[in-house]
């Protein structure tokens, strides 16, 4: 009996020895959980200041609030654009299937969905370089889907006839700037102000007109926009059917117009320009002048001075091109 009471009682020893083993086993793997958990709260609580501050900054800079928030919305855009042009030059309808190996898939040039929806209309930001060959200029133009007919600035309205037709010749004044334009009359529309109940009756004329690589004739009436921010604006009458504005998005079919060109911006813009004293038509302005001197003058000693532009030479010029031209022949 004693030796079974030994053996009982070794038993227990060894059962309650397993016992307080597990037992702290357990016991650490519960400490070691409770760290875990103690330094996930410490970091979700740094996020969350993290997090205060941050909503802090935004409340407090409203403006980089929405910048960010503006460019994050047009990378956005960008990406699905990219991601439906892939898609159509993979599975667009131009695209041949692949049936064998030896089959290569006929993929077009990738469409740049930066500057167009997939149906082929054109983007138009909130403001775009409009160029009018009347006036020989590009313009800084306001997108505006408000207004049914386009509008550009002008004074000293007259009207004349030409071969049979009638035009009308005006001034543009804009970024201290005055100048002569010509155009075909078109018709007479009568404008409401949407200020006002007043109706205005207003003279239309047809414009050559380039936005990107789209050209086309346009109707414009003629109204007095000095006072107004942008001396041309774009109307529905140009948008309808070739063209999407996407308001958050600026000057998406020309970045920067020809430097050759002359520009003619906004009202703002063109202030702030002169705040920072600089010419934004330096180079147009530089070549205009030069050129001044080249027009054909006479002169006694040596001729007529051809100049750099033979349209401009003088008569007697010409005459003498035109009989070298034949004896050459």
């Amino acid at each position: 009996m004693h030796k079974l009471h030994v053996a009982i009682l070794a038993a227990l020893l060894s059962c309650s020895s397993y016992s307080f083993a597990a037992t702290s086993e357990s016991n650490q793997g519960v400490y070691e959980l409770k760290g875990t958990i103690q330094s996930m709260n410490e970091e979700l609580s740094a996020q969350r200041n993290n997090l205060s501050a941050l909503k802090n900054e935004i409340y407090l800079n409203k403006e980089a609030s929405d910048a960010f928030n503006k460019n994050v919305l047009n990378e956005l855009k960008a990406l699905r654009r990219q991601n439906q042009s892939l898609v159509d030059s993979l599975f667009g309808e131009n695209a041949k299937p692949i049936n064998d190996k030896n089959t290569v898939m006929d993929i077009k040039p990738l469409k740049n969905y930066d500057l167009q929806t997939p149906d082929g209309k054109m983007y138009f930001g909130e403001n775009e370089f409009i160029y009018v060959k009347e006036v020989n200029a590009f313009f800084d133009a306001r997108i505006d889907t408000g207004a049914a007919v386009s509008s550009i600035s002008a004074t000293n309205i007259t009207e004349f006839e030409r071969k049979g037709k009638k035009w009308c010749k005006f001034t543009i004044e804009a970024n201290e700037r005055s100048i002569e334009v010509e155009a075909p009359y078109s018709r007479n529309s009568n404008i409401r102000q949407s200020t006002s109940h007043d109706i205005h009756k207003r003279i239309v004329v047809e414009l050559n007109i380039k936005v990107g690589d789209f050209s086309t004739v346009a109707e414009f009436t003629l109204a007095d926009r000095r006072k107004l921010q942008y001396p041309l604006l774009i109307g529905r009458n140009l948008l309808q059917d070739i063209a999407v504005v996407d308001v958050a998005r600026n000057h998406v079919q020309q970045k920067n117009p020809d430097e050759n060109t002359l520009v003619l911006f906004s009202r703002k813009k063109f202030e702030e320009f002169k705040d920072k004293k600089i010419n934004p038509n330096k180079v147009y302005d530089e070549n205009l002048k030069s050129k001044a001197g080249l027009i054909a003058t006479p002169n006694e000693s040596n001729g007529a001075n051809l100049g750099a532009d033979s349209n401009k030479a003088l008569p007697l010029v010409n005459q003498k091109i035109a009989n070298k031209e034949k004896e050459n022949q």
